[in-house]
């Protein structure tokens, strides 16, 4: 066994992998994890805090490794925000738990996600980081890097990660179980963030919804877009059902450790925090379709060029059209952005698809 071994499930973050298994060797006080949402940092957190552990370094196999992998060991704690942004209260409670003296590990780690939501608690977050008790070690992650967590940043060590590629998607998915094919859409509907692919992998509808979009042009013809844009966002309230599933189940989850803490107050941040994710979640798909409308007004463009000859009328205006759906298309995409409204953003695209 190496000491590589606690971190062999995790794939497509070979240069992140090695930073941290170089790390671990010499502890530092704080780690900052940073890269796309989706990219294992979870994992790799918690992997880092089982070498961090392990008497020899992360060998995978012992009982501290194993505790910290299945987070039954005491001594790591994975720290959760109830609402959409982390409070100063949060970051004071994760303060009190740093301060424990570990009762089986080397030290108390604590990891804290999606620190890049802590615009009103960043000030209380640098001051716990700044005078950290000797045996403990923090893992942050965030998915972006703000300007308010630039003085947080230069009291932690960076490992910056990258969004996964769509063969180590593939891969992970197809380790839990999924079947190859519906790990190869989930992955293509993912963009890289593993998260979400291991929602749309539960999705028994995603191969619908693809196929859906790619009879977008051929429906035109004989559906009007008010209908088709309506048919559209029906797909997109289906889309969600799988992760309100998961949802569901983490409220419950919730609900049972405040009732044995015996903690009043927290559900509607909860609540919040899950109508926002939903809501991203959303935005993704919306994008996945665009993009999938995109690749089939590229095969029809390509298929125009390939199948007509020199001077061939027809295949030049429908490759000219099929150029025009896809700025069309574009232009869309990047209007989702601004928040624009579903309705009206898929009707006006839908209605400039049927002119080209």
């Amino acid at each position: 066994m190496t000491v590589a071994d606690v971190f062999d499930d995790i794939v497509g973050q070979d240069r992140a992998l090695r930073s941290l298994r170089n790390l671990v060797q010499t502890p530092s006080h704080a780690y900052l994890l940073s890269g796309p949402a989706g990219s294992a940092k979870l994992e790799a957190a918690i992997a880092t805090a089982a070498a961090l552990q392990c008497e020899q370094g992360g060998c995978g196999i012992c009982d501290e490794c194993q505790r910290v992998l299945r987070r039954t060991h005491p001594d790591v704690t994975v720290i959760s925000r109830a609402g959409v942004n982390w409070s100063v209260d949060e970051i004071r409670d994760a303060e009190r738990i740093a301060r424990r003296i570990p009762v089986q590990g080397r030290y108390q780690i604590l990891v804290l996600p999606n620190i890049e939501l802590s615009v009103l608690a960043a000030p209380a977050l640098l001051k716990t980081l700044e005078e950290p008790p000797r045996r403990t070690i923090f893992i942050l992650l965030a998915d972006e890097l703000p300007d308010h967590l630039t003085t947080v940043e230069s009291r932690c060590v960076k490992v910056p990660f990258s969004a996964l590629h769509f063969d180590d998607i593939v891969t992970v998915l197809e380790r839990s179980g999924v079947s190859s094919v519906q790990a190869r859409m989930a992955a293509e509907a993912a963009d890289g963030n593993l998260d979400r692919a291991r929602v749309v992998a539960r999705d028994e509808e995603l191969a619908q919804r693809v196929t859906a979009w790619r009879n977008v042009p051929d429906q035109l013809r004989s559906v009007s877009p008010v209908a088709l844009a309506q048919s559209i966002i029906a797909g997109l309230d289906a889309a969600i059902a799988p992760l309100q599933a998961v949802h569901a189940e983490e409220l419950d989850t919730w609900k049972r450790d405040a009732e044995l803490a015996g903690r009043r107050g927290g559900q509607k941040d909860v609540e919040q925090r899950h109508q926002r994710e939903q809501r991203r979640f959303r935005t993704d798909e919306l994008r996945f379709g665009l993009s999938t409308l995109t690749r089939t007004y590229r095969e029809r463009l390509v298929a125009s060029l390939e199948g007509g000859d020199d001077g061939d009328l027809r295949a030049t205006n429908e490759a000219k059209s099929s150029i025009a759906a896809i700025t069309a298309i574009t232009h869309a995409y990047e209007n989702l952005t601004l928040n624009a409204n579903e309705n009206l953003l898929l009707t006006d695209l839908l209605t400039t698809l049927t002119r080209t």
